[in-house]
């Protein structure tokens, strides 16, 4: 009789989705539909009081990974040269989203909502919600803006995605190459050039690191994989993978003496004691979604986000 009651009783319990599914050995979905637009929404509500507020406490629950680290440093600056804050402004909501729900094997449990924001002439965005472990709670992790269409996801027959292990074989390259191989690329510009189809923001990134600054400075630049954000990557219907990686870059501009440094931008002041003289370093984390196909086509970059995360001057 114990033993029926027992079951019975974790029957109903599944059923109104009380008991939580680790997965840990098989892949599972998180939440469905109906609760990740609960979770959007909330977010949406501590987003904007954080943004309103200039609360970076407050920011700092709602967000984690990369894009916590990049709001954080928003939020900072902002408090730095707008500390008004944004109050009386028009939320910032997410319109028209869609849920992408991968069935994930163990912690964490992720989700992405391809969205447009409220705001005017704005582009759509891949939104990455982030759950560490059954006692945590959702957070934004990635916000990355697309510059192009996303292509078709493979779905099984209950819409779910499938999610790909960063060391996945038979594709371009796998997840876990991406950041660095691009960070190879973006120091000289030839290092497993042929894998990257040609967009305009990794040509211009090169166009900083080659153009001449003038007599007298000397510009270092220092690319490298973002490693403490491990990538995210869904199968895509034909077979390639849809990934998430980031990349960290420091950017070093000395001058020689008798030259000062002009001007600083007051964004990196906001990291500063004081003004710099001699060399500014701006430390820049940046955030992509590749489509990558399977081995022998071309990583096409069809999103990304780039921000100042921190400065040094001397």
């Amino acid at each position: 009789m114990p033993a029926a009651v027992a079951a019975l009783l974790a029957t109903a319990l599944a059923a109104t989705g009380c008991v939580t599914v680790s997965g840990a050995s098989t892949p599972v979905a998180a939440l469905d539909k109906h609760e990740a637009a609960e979770v959007l929404h909330d977010y949406e509500v501590q987003n904007n009081q954080a943004y309103a507020n200039r609360d970076l406490p407050l920011n700092a629950r709602a967000e984690t990974g990369s894009l916590g680290a990049l709001d954080q440093a928003g939020l900072r600056i902002l408090a730095f040269t707008d500390p008004n804050g944004n109050l009386g402004r028009a939320p910032i909501l997410h319109e028209r989203p869609e849920f992408l729900i991968p069935k994930v094997v163990g912690w964490p449990k992720w989700f992405a909502v391809r969205n447009t924001p409220n705001f005017n002439n704005a582009k759509p965005q891949f939104l990455v919600f982030l759950r560490a472990g059954p006692d945590a709670v959702w957070q934004a992790a990635w916000g990355p803006t697309l510059q192009s269409e996303l292509p078709a996801l493979k779905r099984d027959s209950s819409g779910y995605l499938e999610q790909v292990s960063p060391t996945a074989a038979g594709l371009a390259a796998s997840p876990g190459e991406l950041a660095p191989v691009l960070a190879e690329f973006l120091k000289d510009g030839k290092t497993r050039a042929e894998l990257f189809g040609p967009d305009p923001y990794t040509a211009q990134l090169r166009k900083q690191r080659d153009e001449p600054i003038g007599d007298g400075y000397v510009r270092q630049a220092v690319d490298s994989p973002a490693a403490q954000f491990p990538p995210l990557a869904v199968r895509t219907a034909d077979g390639g993978a849809l990934v998430l990686f980031a990349l960290q870059h420091s950017i070093k501009l000395t001058v020689q003496p008798p030259r000062r440094l002009g001007d600083v931008d007051p964004s990196t002041l906001a990291f500063l004691a004081g003004k710099p003289s001699r060399s500014v370093t701006e430390h820049r984390l940046s955030e992509y979604v590749a489509v990558v196909p399977k081995a022998g086509g071309k990583v096409q970059l069809v999103g990304w986000v780039y921000g100042l995360v921190g400065a040094e001057g001397e």
